[in-house]
């Protein structure tokens, strides 16, 4: 799994691990699902056989199968606007369809 993280996001991690006091590892994993694709978050958590782990700076992310049904790469950004907090997105989202719902239209 393919990680990307921008420098004030890996700043902000760092300061929670060391506000909260974790581990320098952090899960992805999948919020939601909609036609659009997966909604991704992020939480302390312990690495569990079977999780998929990438290492990037100082810390180790890591997700299980279901993340990777929905992307082969992650990104990780921290914005300030117009609300604060974390935007984990797809680097390349697997498409998938649906016309079950209507909430796209």
């Amino acid at each position: 799994m393919e990680v990307h993280v921008t420098k004030l996001a890996e700043e902000k991690i760092l300061e929670a691990i060391k506000t909260y006091n974790e581990k320098n590892q952090l899960r992805i994993y999948v919020e939601a699902v909609a036609c659009h694709g997966a909604k991704f978050g992020l939480a302390f958590d312990d690495i569990k056989e079977g999780d998929v782990t990438e290492k990037v700076g100082d810390i180790i992310y890591f997700a299980d199968e279901n993340v990777l049904k929905y992307s082969d790469g992650i990104k990780i950004d921290y914005v300030t606007e117009p609300k604060e907090g974390f935007i984990v997105t797809s680097l390349r989202p697997i498409k998938s369809s649906c016309s079950s719902c209507f909430g796209c239209k």
